[in-house]
């Protein structure tokens, strides 16, 4: 019989993820209600579908966190609850019941419907919007009716998100609703933007609407505005956002939203790159970053230089940013920077240069730096960048998944090594 290298692989992951869970599941039993929630959390990550049981027991917990907990558990597997299994569960915190609607698309549709059709009726906006979020996924006659009547809803979260629901679900909503909501200078910008966003997506002709909000004095509206323009041939919003790009004099938020339209439609107008140059060296970071992300999309050749500027700069979290472009761009000293930052203790700019060495398949023997005495994220990227590399020998990586002190993860990671430079040695494990 042919050895079949994929499917041992699998059998011992199986087996290591059962060894994981049978410990994690031990908290189940436990009268401390966060130490449940924290193993049914644990339980959901790892994908297991065995403790129903535990997870309904736990939806009559006195802690929230318990509770909550198992919602998202028995939402994961899709399990299909009652409504008598449930129905004590709308009476309890809004936290819970904002969580308990998302099970109404997994149970049966008259049960469903009824807890979507309840929950809409909830004295809370937030349990309200999180209904109308499952409409979509449960399409219940009598709640679409309950969300038409949201149109008219003195929330004006409520309001929008009712909107958008009865939109995607194909129903009519007036435009005069959506635009009063969008020129309303008294409302939150968040719901004003989210209104705009909705009326470009489902509206005829919303160009003349955008530009005209695009020029509004409050920056974080005109900035949505202008970056929804991206969605736009270039031959209509150039000229808009080339007069943005010009005004350095503008919000740096504002300018970003036009350097990013503009680089999504405009890619092929000559001038962008000179527009994105001078803003490489401008105080924010944000908008240095976005200025060197178009100068990427257009090629420029000044890109790899401006990366090995901001690498060997103070600005650590300018060089967080860049780290990944030198995937791209991996000249000798980009490179060798990332190699040098293994040697500080910056686990996250180690944990960051360490992914993209590995992608580069560097060989280094710095790379093993990071390969103990540092958080799993480090260790498992620095066992990655060694497997990528050949830097790694196989019984270095068979005594990781032997190893009884070993974290879970590092074990898996070193099993992926193993089947990558030794497939036929996996059976030894087993």
């Amino acid at each position: 019989m042919k050895y079949d290298a994929k499917k041992v692989l699998r059998n011992l992951k199986e087996k290591m993820i059962e060894e994981q869970i049978k410990t994690i599941s031990a908290d189940l039993d436990s009268s401390n209600s966060l130490t449940v929630a924290v193993a049914l959390s644990e339980l959901k990550r790892l994908k297991d579908r065995w403790h129903v049981q535990e997870a309904i027991k736990a939806l009559s917990s006195t802690g929230d966190a318990a509770v909550i907990s198992a919602i998202k558990y028995l939402s994961s597997i899709e399990y299909p609850l009652s409504f008598k299994e449930i129905d004590h569960l709308v009476k309890k915190s809004e936290r819970i019941r904002k969580e308990v609607v998302t099970l109404s698309q997994y149970m049966t549709p008259e049960d469903g419907c009824k807890l979507l059709s309840l929950l809409l009726e909830d004295r809370s906006s937030a349990v309200k919007i999180q209904s109308l979020k499952q409409l979509e996924k449960v399409q219940c006659d009598e709640s679409v009716q309950k969300a038409k009547k949201f149109l008219e809803d003195e929330d004006p979260k409520v309001k929008v998100e009712s909107i958008k629901v009865l939109l995607n679900l194909g129903e009519n909503v007036d435009e005069k609703i959506v635009t009063e909501i969008i020129e309303n200078t008294k409302l939150p910008f968040e719901i004003r933007t989210a209104a705009l966003k909705i009326f470009v997506m489902h509206f005829k002709d919303p160009l003349p609407l955008l530009k005209k909000m695009a020029e509004s004095t409050y920056s974080k509206m005109n900035s949505v505005a202008i970056s929804l323009m991206g969605k736009f041939p270039c031959d209509e919003v150039w000229k808009s956002l080339e007069t943005v790009i010009l005004n350095d004099s503008l919000p740096s938020e504002t300018i970003q939203s036009a350097l990013k339209s503009a680089s999504n439609t405009c890619r092929e107008r000559k001038e962008l790159e000179e527009m994105a140059i001078k803003y490489v060296n401008y105080p924010s970071k944000s908008l240095k970053i976005t200025a060197l992300r178009v100068l990427m999309g257009v090629e420029s050749q000044n890109v790899e230089g401006i990366i090995e500027e901001f690498l060997e700069g103070k600005d650590r979290n300018l060089k967080l940013s860049v780290v990944p472009f030198v995937e791209e761009y991996p000249s000798k000293n980009n490179v060798e920077v990332l190699l040098e930052s293994l040697e500080d203790d910056d686990e996250e700019m180690m944990e960051k240069s360490l992914k993209v060495l590995g992608r580069l398949k560097t060989k280094d023997e710095r790379i093993r730096n990071g390969l103990f005495d540092h958080t799993v994220g480090v260790r498992i990227q620095s066992l990655k960048a060694l497997v990528s590399s050949g830097d790694i020998g196989l019984e270095e990586l068979m005594e990781f998944v032997r190893s009884v002190s070993e974290p879970f993860e590092i074990k898996i990671e070193a099993l992926n090594g193993i089947a990558k430079i030794a497939p036929q040695r996996l059976e030894e494990l087993l």
